[in-house]
């Protein structure tokens, strides 16, 4: 292998990373540009280290076996927990991928590593928009955001405050994260709650605000919405 080839591979593979990347960063995600393309130069590196630097006693694949396990914690690395949804596993997958693209180009494998470059692009591009239809369709709680109400009520109205409540946190796509009651004073009450809801429930918020401010004896009907930025 000439030293021309092996600067074009690491320049395939860095374009080819690159180009995994750039949806990644677009999306804001914490393993952008630079992680995949790092991921998809040191597969490739290390498909040609095995190939050109251990001699007779070569074997391609205890050293690509040792790729994956360590882009596998590379990927545990992106991969949290946030309350009730976990967050960065579509991540840690694609990083996982651009690590056998890397592989493949190392390998010298050409045609197998466009290919790969194409299908993780479908993947991650075409497929997005039915991802989000299933998502839609199926009542999926939409992850990293809160909705919080706040109602204040006098205590002859609480039956109907209860029932409103009761009736909307039965519903399919929506779950509850926290839920109190308190007695301010000797005439006021007041319910507090934090919930996640899907798509299709997000909409119902401002007519639940205004059920309950046409209850008589309620005071104060308030919602607010917390977004939490999946950090890049």
């Amino acid at each position: 292998m000439s030293e021309l080839e092996i600067i074009a591979r690491l320049g395939m593979s860095t374009v080819f990373g690159m180009l995994v990347g750039i949806e990644r960063q677009w999306h804001h995600k914490n393993a952008g540009i630079k992680t995949n393309t790092l991921v998809s130069v040191g597969a490739t590196a290390f498909a040609l280290i095995s190939a050109r630097g251990f001699g007779p006693t070569n074997n391609p694949a205890a050293v690509a076996a040792g790729v994956v396990t360590g882009i596998g914690f590379i990927g545990a690395g992106v991969i949290m927990r946030r309350g009730g949804s976990v967050q960065g596993i579509n991540t840690a997958a694609t990083l996982w991928a651009a690590g056998s693209m890397g592989l493949a180009i190392g390998a010298g494998y050409d045609k197998l590593a466009p290919t790969l470059l194409a299908t993780i692009l479908i993947i991650q591009i075409a497929l997005r928009p039915v991802v989000t239809a299933i998502n839609k369709r199926s009542g999926m709680i939409t992850p990293l955001v809160t909705y919080n109400l706040q109602v204040s009520f006098k205590a002859d109205a609480a039956e109907a405050v209860h029932s409103t409540w009761s009736a909307f946190a039965a519903k399919d796509g929506v779950l509850i994260v926290t839920v109190s009651e308190s007695k301010p004073d000797a005439t006021e009450m007041a319910l507090e709650a934090s919930f996640g809801l899907s798509d299709l429930r997000a909409s119902e918020m401002t007519p639940l605000g205004q059920s309950f401010a046409a209850i008589p004896g309620v005071s104060k009907a308030a919602w607010s919405q917390t977004t939490t930025e999946e950090p890049e």
